[in-house]
């Protein structure tokens, strides 16, 4: 359970840290990339595991590593592409309900048992999460680009779909640390690409701001990856479980956040979305 809190808090320390980048007008591709650096350093640094760059390219987990840190930027990318032209509230909502995916996976690939009560759990963490986000139309969906918030969807959802399956089929006996740095890692050289692709230059990257941001970020997203990985293989949930709690875990925890620390306002669907997490916790979490 330790673990699953803590991937709650470092997931939403993304969330705070994100907020604080927007407030300090810090280039966002610059921070990310900053992130993914640190993230790298804190698999290698806070890790025992020792790393073999020769025995690190044999590991069956190898590609599939290459292909998520790839897709981390890619998937930000949309982010930022939806929220530009499709609009916020609905590049939101396909944001928070991608996790809708890897449940199906874990039910459908992995064959996890589907009981009444796991049914009903789900449901009402799916009611949590659109009430808990939902505001007032204050940005018109344009529909010319409504197919980017659908990108998101998938392509968030296909990211926890192959961590899921990265933890299960490679991660389960160890190897968390190496996967974790590798990812991390890839993910920075594709942000550093990116860089090249937009004509920027790097010395834009050393702005005491951007350090600081994509520290802080990198730190909070390590944490959230690894403790979900940890949850992932000494929980003692069923998977579609670990990724409901987590999820609506995240979108309790940003609502409270937001409420205190920004000032954000409920309305009072986002304070019965906020009961119906809790509900939906207690549900997944207890067997009758």
């Amino acid at each position: 359970m330790l673990n699953l809190l803590l991937a709650i808090l470092s997931s939403t320390g993304i969330f705070i840290t994100f907020k604080y980048i927007e407030k300090f007008k810090i280039d966002i591709l610059l921070a990310i990339i900053i992130n993914y650096i640190t993230a790298a350093f804190c698999g290698y640094f806070l890790s025992d595991t020792t790393f073999n760059a020769s025995q690190i390219l044999h590991q069956d987990w190898f590609y599939i590593s290459i292909l998520i840190g790839i897709l981390f930027i890619v998937v930000f990318f949309i982010i930022g592409k939806s929220t530009q032209k499709a609009g916020i509230s609905v590049t939101t909502l396909a944001s928070k309900m991608s996790f809708v995916l890897p449940l199906l996976f874990s039910f459908l690939y992995y064959q996890e048992t589907v009981t009444i009560q796991k049914i009903i759990g789900i449901i009402i963490a799916l009611s949590a999460v659109l009430l808990s986000i939902y505001k007032k139309q204050s940005d018109k969906i344009n529909r010319q680009y409504i197919w980017l918030p659908i990108l998101l969807f998938f392509g968030a959802g296909t990211v926890d779909s192959l961590v899921k399956f990265s933890q299960q089929e490679y991660l389960h006996s160890g190897g968390t640390e190496q996967f974790t740095t590798l990812l991390f890692a890839i993910a920075a050289i594709s942000g550093f690409l990116a860089l090249l692709i937009r004509k920027e230059q790097f010395k834009a990257l050393f702005k005491v701001k951007v350090l600081i941001g994509g520290c802080i970020l990198g730190l909070v997203n390590y944490g959230s990856l690894y403790f979900l990985i940890a949850s992932l293989n000494h929980s003692a949930y069923d998977s579609s479980v670990v990724f409901s709690i987590v999820n609506i875990g995240i979108v309790a925890c940003s609502v409270f956040i937001g409420l205190s620390i920004f000032k954000e306002k409920l309305n009072k669907l986002n304070l019965l979305g906020i009961l119906l997490a809790f509900i939906a916790i207690f549900i997944l979490t207890n067997e009758f």
